[in-house]
């Protein structure tokens, strides 16, 4: 018995366990958003808005977005990244119409809360920022 213990124990010592790290992955504070709306029925875009976002956080590095993903009028679309909680982005209907945004209990939009440019060759660019 004694020698089936040692052995066991001997296999063991040379074993290495990865173990799951709790450790957030992004660095928190003020996050941001960089987003490009693509205006409907403009240079080959369909019927839905398309958006293209990186989210990134507090010192800049993109942790996570999409790349022209259409939502339809009025609808909204969840983006997951490296971040707890999920970014809900929400389309309007016509181009005057704001595109609203929320993470983990705030909410902002691109005419309060964001810094956004014209339509320009068919999209327009914006910057966001919120707390993460």
């Amino acid at each position: 018995m004694q020698f089936k213990t040692a052995f066991i124990a001997a296999t063991l010592a040379g074993l290495t366990f990865a173990v799951p790290t709790t450790e957030k992955r992004y660095s928190g504070g003020q996050c941001g958003i960089h987003v490009t709306q693509y205006q409907k029925n403009e240079n080959g875009v369909g019927s839905a808005y398309q958006f293209t976002v990186q989210i990134k956080d507090a010192i800049g590095d993109i942790i996570g977005g999409v790349d022209r993903q259409a939502i339809a009028d009025r609808s909204s679309f969840g983006i997951s990244s490296q971040l707890p909680a999920v970014l809900i982005v929400t389309a309007g209907s016509v181009d005057s119409d704001p595109v609203s945004f929320a993470y983990n209990g705030q909410s902002w939009s691109s005419s309060s809360g964001c810094s956004t440019g014209g339509y320009e060759n068919g999209n327009r660019e914006m910057d966001c920022g919120f707390a993460c």
